[in-house]
């Protein structure tokens, strides 16, 4: 009786200390997710303090995104960008120049004076230009960039993300697509010329700061997959009736039976050529200068599908010829189809199943 009792106090007792310590890894995860943004920013900073170069904070607030087309690799959109800087001198972004986008909008530049310096608040708007990776399309995510450079070298200006106060409005929305991300990224880019500079030695590059606007987005749009793979589907389920049809009965002569067996060549035949059609018509929607996209595979698999069941037809026909079964050979055409639409389906869900689940970019 006492030993139960002590095993009863033990299990609880145990148990409690447990469950301390699993709130308190989860409380300081929280604590870091939240801070780690404040905490790299404050550590840039300190490191171009240290270095002796003059810094400036970058914020930017994204109040609309529109005309997605990643088939023309662009993407338009509207930000309210400010710079906080200790003296007038330094603000960054009357010469900071935008890397990647066609006929940029500036709005008037607003300075006013605070106690932490000067602050510069600039409107931008524009069409920029974008790689994308739409191999998993239509489950892509994606990761478009707004490059802000600076007019200075390296040596003299430095610019320092100011992600605590960035933000995207909550009137955002693009169409087909939902954002999953938004931050400012410091990054340098080193050009392999020194623009002239006569202080420098000829032929040497020069390093500028630079502060990459990242939006992570994901398609929101599941019909338009269904509206380029229909095509596929229809065929290989047309191809697949007509190995089960009866095309072997008794009651047909040798002669019915070849036309039967050429018929379905003539159906076959018109299969790839419509597989063919809807591969160019997908490739003008979905564009990817990486590799092949799932929609590619899909036309791939498809295309092997057809091919083997024409393949399967001309087999069929040649032993029909030299005095092969029938009956034998419709057997065969019935098990193809079964187990050949099957093969095509486990395939099928695979290829879509790992595109699906892979992480591309974001």
């Amino acid at each position: 009786m006492a030993a139960g009792e002590r095993a009863g106090r033990s299990g609880p007792g145990r148990a409690l200390p447990a469950v301390l310590a699993l709130l308190t890894v989860l409380a300081g995860a929280v604590w870091w997710l939240l801070t780690a943004p404040v905490a790299r920013a404050a550590q840039a900073a300190q490191a171009a303090q240290a270095a002796g170069v003059p810094t400036c904070t970058l914020g930017a607030y994204l109040s609309d995104l529109y005309d997605i087309e990643p088939a023309k690799h662009t993407f338009a959109a509207r930000f309210r960008l400010w710079s906080v800087c200790p003296e007038r001198d330094l603000d960054p972004l009357p010469k900071a120049s935008f890397s990647n986008v066609s006929n940029p909008e500036r709005g008037d530049p607003v300075v006013t004076v605070h106690p932490g310096g000067f602050r510069d608040v600039m409107l931008l708007q524009g069409t920029f230009r974008q790689n994308w990776d739409a191999r998993a399309f239509p489950f892509d995510r994606q990761r478009i960039e707004v490059v802000v450079s600076a007019g200075r070298p390296l040596e003299e200006f430095r610019f320092v993300p100011d992600n605590a106060n960035s933000a995207v409005s909550e009137d955002v929305a693009p169409s087909g697509w939902r954002l999953t991300g938004f931050r400012l990224v410091a990054t340098e880019h080193r050009f392999p010329t020194n623009f002239g500079d006569p202080s420098l030695r000829p032929g040497t590059g020069v390093t500028h700061s630079q502060v990459r606007i990242r939006i992570g987005l994901e398609r929101d749009d599941p019909t338009a997959f269904l509206k380029l793979t229909g095509p596929l589907y229809l065929m290989v389920l047309i191809a697949t009736a007509t190995f089960l049809l009866p095309s072997h009965s008794e009651e047909l002569a040798m002669g019915e039976r070849l036309d039967s067996l050429q018929s379905r060549l003539g159906l076959l035949g018109g299969g790839l050529f419509v597989v063919m059609l809807n591969m160019q018509q997908v490739s003008a929607v979905v564009t990817s200068s990486v590799g092949l996209t799932l929609l590619d595979w899909l036309h791939l698999l498809t295309l092997a599908y057809v091919l083997l069941a024409v393949m399967g037809t001309v087999a069929s026909w040649r032993w029909t010829v030299r005095g092969g079964d029938p009956v034998r050979a419709e057997r065969y055409h019935h098990g193809g189809a079964v187990y050949g639409l099957l093969g095509y389906s486990v395939a099928a869900a695979a290829l879509v199943g790992w595109f699906a689940a892979a992480d591309w970019v974001w």
